[in-house]
């Protein structure tokens, strides 16, 4: 029987709750659907007979456990997204219990989260196994029980009505972007693109999204359920 090592726990349980938290708005319910896929693994382990890598099988397993939870998730056009982002600008509550730019970065990553919904399930789905999580496109369509072709076509529309959308409004995505949103001013004092430069500079060109996993707090949502 093939026994999951702490290393495992550490990579898989990471990719997992970033999937999780990127295809459920609610973390409270992006929590409850990443700790599912840790008792689906678990109680399935013995039935891994190695014919496939054991990634592909977990994040097999964790497609079709957040799937489920994100059935419900709103679909939203850009148009909708544009004016959910624009308003009056936003100020760091009295009460938050974290270091202010923190806060800032959070309340960021909530929003890149939200963006997402401009795409259905499933091209969300392969654009965060793809750009995120970094997979080969034959993994992904082994997941996803699609061809490779059909992901990679998905793939591609995904990344270009997220960057035509990115571009124009997230200063974070474009610094020279005209950005109107709530969290314009904040950003200013702590300067996120520079950081995210930083971090394209010293690695290969990758997503916003992956490099928001980079510069935020990572999130594992399976090592509080590990002995």
């Amino acid at each position: 029987m093939v026994a999951l090592s702490d290393m495992d726990i550490i990579e898989y349980g990471k990719m997992v709750s970033i999937l999780s938290k990127r295809m459920i708005s609610n973390a409270v319910i992006a929590e409850e659907a990443a700790q599912e896929v840790w008792l689906a693994v678990l109680k399935s382990l013995s039935s891994f007979k190695e014919e496939s890598k054991l990634s592909t099988w977990i994040y097999a397993i964790a497609k079709r456990v957040i799937a489920k939870y994100a059935a419900n998730e709103r679909h939203h056009s850009t148009e909708f997204l544009h004016d959910y982002i624009t308003g009056d600008d936003r100020d760091i509550p009295d009460d938050v219990d974290m270091d202010n730019d923190l806060w800032i970065k959070s309340e960021c990553d909530r929003c890149l989260t939200g963006l997402f919904h401009c795409l259905s399930n499933e091209a969300r789905m392969i654009y965060i196994f793809r750009d995120v999580v970094q997979l080969p496109f034959d993994e992904i369509a082994a997941i996803i029980g699609k061809d490779e072709p059909t992901v990679r076509k998905t793939l591609s529309r995904s990344r270009t009505k997220l960057r035509s959308f990115l571009n124009g409004n997230c200063r974070i995505f474009n610094p020279n972007s005209e950005c109107k949103c709530r969290m314009n001013t904040l950003l200013e004092g702590i300067d996120l693109p520079t950081e995210y430069q930083r971090i394209r500079d010293i690695g290969k060109r990758i997503s916003i999204f992956r490099q928001v996993e980079e510069v935020l707090p990572t999130k594992n949502y399976w090592e509080n359920l590990v002995p």
